[in-house]
């Protein structure tokens, strides 16, 4: 039975529930202060003609804006948890109050710094600011009514040290308001600067940084996955080994900055011809592995002939005008239930045969 109750007030959605438990919490606040005040009314303190007619208007004021939030009808404003709002209303209610509450109206102040720091988490800087100026400006008419009206007639020295006090406690919050969203910002920037940091982990983790590629270690996961998936689904799957043919003249004759831009190039090479679900790693050294998920031996030939072709007039920097690199390929379709090493070794032998009948070719396993 709770649980039904507490989700017909406070519904599903977990934001809405933060949102309607801080407008409840205002509530239960708003009440301690009209038992308080009523408790000075049964001594003959307060105003007994206008007691009613503030409750009325506290406890109305708080319990509409919280089924104005449960309804969902503000979800999209900019503030759903209508804190602005709330805080205009509540400091109303307590100078209203204040004017009502005769001799003992002080105890009003700690209640205002209550209401004050309650919404200082919920607020822009500038909204405290505002905030600040139309607490000044009601509880400065407030007391004005006690100097100047028809209930003057006490000394107006207390009545300025209350209004002092008042502006204190303005000042002290709008100061710590300064200061928690100064902390915020900082703890924002530091999460943003931890997330950035930690992608860039994640990267070096799992990619060559030379060429942007997979490495090793995260190829071996990213095929273990397709392999189930290609199984569950009895979908195909092509593992190419490519090696680049004469790599280690291309160091030794034009130093490691042009074979450096090589590796670069026949993966930006790769990458623009394949498809968003082909995977190309770097397997090591001058050697790479591409995965062709969902894809056969025979679509999956034609992709790397592409690639062959595509390479083999592609000009790199730092090396002579009439040179060209090609590649060899070998190429193993994964058959049902194969392990992994053994479709990788497959593709191994069929590269070494590649470059046996003369590189700058493709085999097929």
């Amino acid at each position: 039975m709770w649980l039904r109750l507490r989700l017909a007030l406070l519904t599903r959605d977990r934001r809405q529930q933060i949102r309607l438990a801080q407008s409840g919490l205002a509530n239960l606040l708003m009440l301690g202060c009209v038992a308080m005040l009523h408790l000075l009314n049964a001594y003959g303190i307060t105003d007994q003609r206008y007691i009613w007619p503030w409750t009325l208007m506290s406890v109305g004021s708080m319990v509409a804006v919280f089924a104005l939030i449960r309804s969902g009808r503000v979800m999209h404003w900019q503030d759903p948890s209508l804190t602005f709002q709330q805080m205009f209303f509540a400091i109303l209610c307590a100078a209203t109050g204040y004017c009502i509450s005769g001799s003992e109206r002080g105890v009003l102040i700690p209640i205002l710094a209550v209401v004050l720091m309650f919404g200082m988490f919920g607020m822009t800087q500038r909204q405290v600011l505002v905030v600040g100026v139309y607490t000044l400006a009601v509880f400065g008419a407030a007391s004005l009514y006690w100097m100047l009206g028809p209930e003057a007639g006490e000394p107006a020295g207390p009545e300025i040290a209350r209004l002092m006090m008042v502006a204190i406690v303005v000042a002290g919050v709008v100061v710590l308001t300064g200061r928690l969203h100064g902390m915020r910002e900082r703890s924002r920037q530091q999460r943003a600067a931890l997330s950035i940091a930690l992608e860039r982990i994640r990267e070096l983790a799992t990619r060559d940084e030379l060429t942007g590629c997979l490495n090793r270690r995260a190829m071996l996961e990213r095929m273990a996955e397709e392999s189930l998936r290609c199984v569950r689904n009895n979908t195909p799957m092509c593992l190419v080994l490519i090696d680049l043919d004469h790599f280690k003249a291309v160091n030794d004759e034009h130093g490691h900055a042009a074979g450096d831009a090589v590796l670069r190039g026949f993966a930006e090479l790769a990458h623009g011809q394949l498809r968003g679900i082909d995977v190309l790693s770097r397997w090591g050294g001058e050697e790479f592995l591409l995965m062709l998920g969902g894809t056969g031996a025979q679509q999956a030939e034609l992709c790397v002939q592409r690639l062959l072709t595509g390479l083999a007039v592609t000009r790199f920097p730092g090396l002579p005008a009439g040179m060209r690199i090609t590649c060899s390929a070998g190429l193993a379709e994964c058959r049902g239930g194969e392990s992994i090493v053994s479709a990788v070794e497959r593709a191994d032998q069929a590269l070494y045969q590649a470059k046996n009948e003369g590189r700058n070719r493709l085999v097929c396993a």
